[in-house]
């Protein structure tokens, strides 16, 4: 489409304007949550006193809810996204990749909240980061355990329970999530 031809039909259409707008308050809202070049929906909840780094084009969706602990980081690559009303809690480490996608009402933890102590006496550890490569998709009411690595392209299906690695290019479904098939993309 020609600039005079998108230009025309913002000025005929109203519902044209409609998404321009939004994306447009989006990203002013990641400016002035310092997070220049991220979008950031309406009713984001970010708290915490650890470090956001949003990449350009990273976008974290209506009503997401996260939390950075002390000495933590979450990394968003560019193009990457947290869904609508996701929850993500990072108390080590969350990294997604570029282009990483989780869907809406997804749950990340990196941490148990609580300290489990074995009949011999032995802790395990509380939390362990989680790393999403490159272009993962996660499906709605997807739930990513600690110490969870997603290799590149791998895909989750909805509802899943992911409590270890997946390797890269892989779909994986359930509770606790397995190997259900591979994938060459998905968009």
């Amino acid at each position: 489409m020609q600039l005079s031809t998108l230009a025309r039909r913002l000025v005929t259409d109203p519902g044209a304007r409609r998404p321009l707008l939004i994306a447009a308050t989006e990203r002013l809202r990641g400016h002035l949550r310092g997070h220049p070049g991220a979008r950031i929906g309406r009713r984001v909840v970010m708290s915490g006193p650890g470090e956001y780094r949003l990449g350009r084009g990273s976008c974290l969706r209506d009503g997401a809810r996260l939390y950075v602990g002390a000495g933590a980081a979450l990394v968003l690559g560019p193009g990457a996204a947290v869904g609508a009303r996701s929850v993500v809690n990072v108390v080590s480490g969350v990294t997604l990749g570029a282009g990483s996608q989780i869907s809406w009402h997804c749950q990340v933890l990196d941490t148990d909240f609580h300290e489990i102590t074995a009949p011999d006496g032995t802790s395990r550890p509380v939390s362990a980061p989680v790393v999403l490569g490159e272009h993962v998709l996660v499906g709605t009411g997807a739930l990513v355990l600690k110490g969870v690595t997603l290799g590149d392209g791998a895909v989750v299906a909805a509802g899943s329970v992911v409590t270890r690695d997946v390797p890269a290019h892989t779909v994986v479904a359930g509770n606790p999530a397995r190997p259900v098939g591979a994938v060459a993309a998905w968009r």
